[in-house]
């Protein structure tokens, strides 16, 4: 994904020349290879009959569900049966040429394919080689299976999020999986860099559970910081969600100076002056009092109103909105936040675009096997080798796969 200059000549993207061959499923790995195709690398999906797992998730139309269509826009789909010799012989082709290799199967499994980093580095030092993991190839939970839900229950994440009940709560989206796709882009862009000036590849393992650990580091540090400590108040008030007449608003109050533009824009300036409100520590003293005061207050008018006179005073605020009302806002609509993805069969979808230049439009998601055989033939396959391959079962393109689900 690239800007279009002025002169409205679209520039290749940065990463354009490198070629990614994805064997993984899922979040993290697509997710990954996704953020690097749209910096221009070429990333080859490689899929089972079956599909990505993440085809079958959340209901969708020729396997386009809302996972598969995020992770996996500017790629091309090639359907193999790994299972089957010929199968694993194919993939052991398609490495060839690849800077990087991507795979999330648990470990050992890449192994019986002859797929695994030290039989590939042989024949291949240069390639970067990514292996995404729950839990990585060794301890007690090598083996075990692990999800998103799994590693935010172990590495802390549902008791940081617990409720005022204390109740630990799952972080309703793939908050795991999309920041081990997160760091694995970023660790891939290191390595090519690397690769780039010695010409050396390497193994880059990611887990789900050391990425949930990363992004926790603040929290983590601060429970170890003050462990054995009661659960500590806010650290400034206001600072919460408050329900106003047609809708919630957030409010914080950092500083004095900001507390004193939130009295002005509720009407009471008296607060300013008052020796319970005077400073932070005051006002953490009364901070039921001062939540319960600007509660009443809100529901008095609308969010709109309301934020607009809290911006008015320099008030940390926001309108809490859903996921239409942000694609609506009016600074996401001048920072071009979302970009048109052109997915059939639905037409135009929201596609949040990676933070960078502007772009009007994602390219599309592939349907299972759609580049099937213009891959096989760009890897040196010859057609005819290509249609017997078809035949007996080896790959698919996407009109096998719509017959074979036709004869069910």
């Amino acid at each position: 994904m690239t800007a279009a200059p002025s002169d409205g000549i679209v520039e290749p993207g940065p990463l354009a020349g490198i070629k990614i061959l994805d064997l993984s499923q899922g979040i993290a790995g697509p997710y990954a290879a996704a953020i690097l195709a749209m910096q221009g690398a070429q990333v080859i999906k490689v899929e089972p009959p079956e599909g990505d797992w993440s085809r079958l998730m959340g209901g969708g139309k020729q396997g386009l569900t809302a996972l598969s269509i995020a992770c996996n826009p500017s790629k091309q789909s090639v359907c193999v049966d790994a299972r089957k010799p010929e199968g694993a012989e194919l993939l052991a082709s398609l490495v060839e040429g690849a800077d990087v290799m991507i795979e999330s199967f648990r470990p050992g499994v890449i192994g019986r394919l002859g797929l695994d980093y030290a039989t590939l580095a042989k024949r291949h030092p240069r390639l970067l080689y990514v292996s995404l993991t729950g839990f990585g190839d060794s301890g007690p939970y090598r083996d075990l299976p692990c999800a998103d839900s799994v590693v935010q229950a172990l590495t802390g994440m549902m008791v940081m999020n617990r409720d005022a009940a204390d109740q630990p709560r799952r972080i309703g989206m793939m908050a795991v999986d999309m920041t081990a796709g997160l760091y694995a882009a970023q660790g891939m862009t290191a390595g090519l860099l690397r690769q780039a000036r010695t010409g050396k590849g390497g193994f880059l393992p990611v887990t789900l559970m050391q990425s949930a650990a990363a992004l926790q580091g603040i929290p983590i540090l601060d429970a170890a910081m003050h462990a054995g400590a009661a659960r500590k108040p806010p650290v400034t008030v206001p600072s919460g969600t408050f329900r106003t007449r047609d809708g919630l608003v957030n409010l914080t109050a950092l500083r004095d100076k900001m507390f004193h533009g939130l009295a002005r824009a509720l009407g009471q300036p008296a607060w300013i002056d008052d020796p319970r409100y005077r400073s932070n520590a005051d006002r953490l003293a009364h901070a039921d009092e001062i939540n319960a005061r600007i509660q009443a207050l809100l529901l008095d008018d609308g969010s709109g109103n309301w934020v607009a006179r809290f911006r008015a005073e320099d008030v940390l605020c926001a309108p809490v909105l859903d996921y239409a009302g942000f694609m609506a806002d009016p600074q996401a609509r001048a920072q071009g936040v979302f970009a048109d993805i052109e997915q059939g069969p639905y037409g135009k979808l929201p596609y949040a675009r990676l933070p960078g230049p502007p772009c009007a439009t994602v390219p599309s998601a592939p349907v299972l096997g759609e580049h099937t055989e213009q891959i096989l033939v760009d890897a040196g396959i010859l057609p005819a080798r290509v249609a017997e391959l078809r035949a007996a079962g080896v790959v698919y393109t996407h009109d096998d796969i719509a017959a074979r689900q036709a004869r069910g």
